[in-house]
Parts: C-alpha cells; sequence; structure tokens
C-alpha cells in the first residue's frame, strides 16, 4: 500500500489541526507538518521557515517544492488571489502536487471555485466536511480523479462546452451511452 503525503495550507490554525489530526489516523496517509504554523511558533524544519525578500505565494510555493506532498489542501483564499496565481505557480514549479480547495459552499464563493478548477485545482472540499469524506477525497484526488460537488458538474461540463465552442472544437456524443 502506497502512502499518500498530504499537506495543509490554512491560515485557521484550528481547522488545521482538525484536519491533521482527522487524517493522521489512516494508516496509508502521512500528514506533512504545515510550515506556516500560527505567528510567533517556530517551524519543525528550518528551511521550511518563510523568507523575507519574496511575495506570499512565492514563499508558499517555495514551502510546497521543499515539502513535496502528492495532495495539498488549500484554503480557497490563499488560491485565488491574484488571478489564481498561486495555483498555477503550484501547477508550473509542483506539477506532482494535486491541490483540492477548502472552501464553504456559499453562492459567492462558486465563481472564485470554478476559476480555481479551471486554474488547476483538483477537488473543492468544505473545511466542515464529515471526516470520512476527507480520507476519501485524498484517495480519490491520488487516483487522478476529481472531487466536486454533484451540483458543481453541471456548470463544469457548461464550461467545457463553452471552452469547445469558442475554440472550434467539434464534441461528438456516442448515442450508444
Amino acid at each position: 500500500m502506497q502512502i499518500v503525503t498530504v499537506a495543509i495550507a490554512d491560515e485557521d490554525a484550528g481547522r488545521r489541526t482538525k484536519f491533521e489530526n482527522c487524517l493522521q489516523g489512516e494508516e496509508d496517509i502521512m500528514v506533512l507538518k504545515n510550515a506556516t504554523t500560527s505567528e510567533g511558533e517556530m517551524t519543525i524544519d528550518r528551511r521550511l521557515n518563510p523568507r523575507k525578500n519574496i511575495s506570499a505565494i512565492d514563499n508558499i510555493v517555495a514551502m510546497i517544492r521543499r515539502l513535496n506532498p502528492r495532495i495539498l489542501l488549500a484554503n480557497l483564499k490563499l488560491c485565488t488571489d491574484e488571478d489564481c496565481a498561486m495555483l498555477l505557480s503550484l501547477r508550473r514549479e509542483c506539477p506532482e502536487t494535486l491541490v483540492v480547495l477548502l472552501a464553504d459552499e456559499s453562492v459567492q464563493q462558486e465563481e472564485q471555485v470554478m476559476q480555481a478548477l479551471a486554474s488547476g485545482a483538483r477537488g473543492f472540499l468544505s473545511p466542515e466536511a464529515d471526516s470520512r469524506y476527507l480520507s476519501k477525497a485524498v484517495h480519490v484526488i491520488d487516483r487522478g480523479e476529481a472531487w466536486v460537488p454533484r451540483k458543481m458538474l453541471g456548470k463544469i461540463m457548461d464550461q467545457v462546452l463553452q471552452w469547445c465552442l469558442e475554440n472550434s472544437i467539434e464534441v461528438h456524443l456516442d448515442p450508444a451511452r
């Protein structure tokens, strides 16, 4: 059984601890300690300390590159600043790391979630999600699948079809299915 490594990037220390504790009970998941702990705390590894001469996004990307997790659970607010710059940087700098968004399901965030998914996020979880779904989502994403609520699938398909139309790509549906 292959171990899935997970890092958590969330500014809410309580929520981050909740996710860490939930995943640490899984025998095939290893939680990598978060480098951006609460202010004033020292990180475990000196190499994970933030650098003062680079942007916050560059600091996060550099930290993820050093930790090299298979899955990154990242707060939606971190991922959707500056036109999803962090997600795009992670795709370029850490292509093996798969990002799962942590966001509530409010209507005002739906567009941000869609933009983040279009920028490379592989899934979406509510921070209030039941702990059994967290482990399942990690395994599904690790297998290369997506983890999104069913209600978003229609919107994702609409965007795919719109992109196909805009790029003159023909879509053929198999009538036998």
